[in-house]
């Protein structure tokens, strides 16, 4: 097996790797767009030479490929492997994506990206071990559940309704909280969002027939807050993006009474399944959405590489470091 730069020419194979690699679940549960070949083919002709890119190969047969999308943070560059930017052939997987991996990480600090993402489904476990025995772990958690499934509510208690332009700020105010609940114990994610952005996309979905925004109130304050609209990888799915609940309104039925009414929408929307995401470590959201009905479909890996390597490391001279040596 050979690791050589991913060209185009790989492009039709790897197409097909990816749609065998994600066919139609048999328990009924989402199915991914990915299973289709000539979606497979479009995403990868998209996302061609959006950053490092490379192929496994036998004999001039592709085995697998990895590729890598790369973006600039606060004070970093990420790493993003998205879910339509990796697969291998279901034999000799571990071997595949250990080759596959090894031949980028170097390129990818020396970049300066030392934070790497994988997406992977949550069916691929062998996927999933290969990567942790790299040194990835959890991160977040992608759930779904079927919307034919109501959510019941308690009689007389929280009635969200829809967000209007007027709720802007508010709407920002939330989102500031919930960033900051993040950077608390044990999900430590520092609280840094790009609110311009944040705010360009509550813009964009109040305008949208496709899309919801949910609020409750009290004493003309929101309480919570619950985003969706079409997934953009699951087929007939809704998903639910920015969701919070103030401190002070938790435990009062808000985050029931705004998912239930999400759910309703989706429902009537033609949406069969509702998902979300979460982060692995944050206790709050992992029981809440876990004890309502989401089981996961897919997780997002990271691993967090310590930037020092960048002067620590093949030629690090430790004569002039440490002179009284």
């Amino acid at each position: 097996m050979d690791v050589v730069p991913f060209e185009r020419r790989f492009i039709e194979p790897a197409a097909a790797l990816l749609a065998d690699d994600h066919p139609p679940p048999a328990d009924g549960g989402p199915a991914l767009d990915l299973a289709e070949i000539d979606v497979a083919r479009r995403l990868l002709d998209q996302s061609y030479d959006t950053g490092p890119a490379v192929a496994a190969v036998d004999d001039g047969t592709l085995l697998g490929f990895m590729a890598v999308t790369t973006t600039h943070g606060p004070e970093q560059r990420h790493a993003r492997v998205r879910l339509h930017q990796h697969a291998s052939a279901r034999r000799g997987k571990r071997a595949i994506y250990r080759r596959l991996y090894a031949a980028l990480a170097g390129r990818l600090t020396a970049l300066g990206a030392f934070e790497h993402t994988v997406v992977v489904s949550a069916a691929h476990d062998d996927t999933v071990t290969a990567l942790f025995e790299l040194g990835f772990g959890a991160d977040q958690i992608k759930g779904a559940r079927p919307t034919s499934a109501p959510i019941e509510t308690r009689q007389g208690g929280v009635r969200p309704r829809e967000a209007d332009a007027d709720d802007l700020e508010d709407l920002l105010d939330l989102t500031v909280e919930l960033q900051r609940f993040h950077a608390h114990s044990p999900i430590l994610r520092p609280a840094l969002v790009d609110l311009r952005a944040i705010r360009d996309s509550f813009r964009s979905a109040l305008g949208d027939e496709r899309q919801l925004i949910l609020v409750t109130e009290e004493h003309g304050r929101l309480t919570g807050m619950m985003q969706a609209g079409p997934d953009s990888r699951y087929l007939s799915t809704a998903t639910i993006g920015i969701a919070v609940v103030t401190a002070s309104a938790r435990s009062g039925g808000v985050g029931r009474a705004l998912l239930s009414g999400v759910v309703d929408w989706a429902a009537g929307h033609g949406f069969e399944t509702c998902g979300t995401e979460w982060t692995s470590a944050n206790l709050v959201g992992d029981a809440f959405w876990r004890g309502h009905g989401f089981a996961p479909v897919g997780r997002t890996l990271t691993r967090r590489i310590d930037a020092r390597v960048s002067w620590a490391g093949t030629e690090f001279n430790y004569r002039y470091a440490l002179p009284e040596l």
